[in-house]
């Protein structure tokens, strides 16, 4: 087998080693989704998770095997969408950088995306993800709000998944969602 066999080159706008959408194109993606919800008001949620302590992998058993790992978070991941409990809804699948994934879901409530974000968890803890290795990962969920921009969704999502970090890791943190500004000047019309 000659060596481009074994090492294809990932489609453009492809992480090549989660198989999954780089950061750019998804963030793309996100402008779309969030004009098209603000003109149908459908409602959507990025999950933005994180390999809990990937570093140790790293310096215990070397990149090589943190590569394997992050490749079966993305691969886990993609069984649980997979399920037919979350058939309702659209995934897209996305690298955000280092250890952490971003998970598109369309449409999506709030609480949807919650349940979600403990099945991928779930899912990730159960058994080992590469080697006998075994991985938690913290899951930030946050519901764009129209309105908002896809910064400032973003900015949410870190936050949350920070907040996720500092109590533990291995756990899902919902971001709240404000009001959108469209919300925001009704509720002050009505004191007028």
């Amino acid at each position: 087998m000659s060596l481009k066999q074994t090492h294809r080159k990932p489609a453009p706008g492809i992480d090549a080693l989660t198989q999954s959408m780089l950061r750019q194109p998804f963030v793309a993606a996100l402008e779309d989704h969030a004009q098209s919800s603000q003109r149908t008001g459908n409602v959507f949620c990025l999950l933005l998770a994180d390999l809990d302590r990937l570093r140790n992998i790293n310096d215990a058993r070397g990149v090589s095997a943190g590569d394997e790992v992050l490749a079966g978070l993305a691969n886990r991941f993609r069984e649980v969408l997979k399920q037919p409990a979350w058939h309702r809804s659209e995934y897209t699948l996305a690298r955000y950088d280092g250890g952490a994934l971003m998970v598109l879901a369309r449409p999506c409530a709030l609480h949807h995306g919650e349940m979600l974000a403990e099945a991928l968890r779930f899912g990730v803890a159960e058994t080992p993800l590469a080697q006998r290795i075994n991985a938690t990962v913290s899951i930030s969920v946050a519901q764009y709000r129209i309105g908002e921009s896809i910064d400032e969704l973003l900015a949410r999502s870190e936050r949350a998944l920070h907040v996720a970090k500092q109590f533990g890791r291995d756990r899902v943190e919902v971001s709240p969602t404000p009001p959108s500004h469209v919300e925001r000047a009704k509720v002050v019309g009505l004191f007028d």
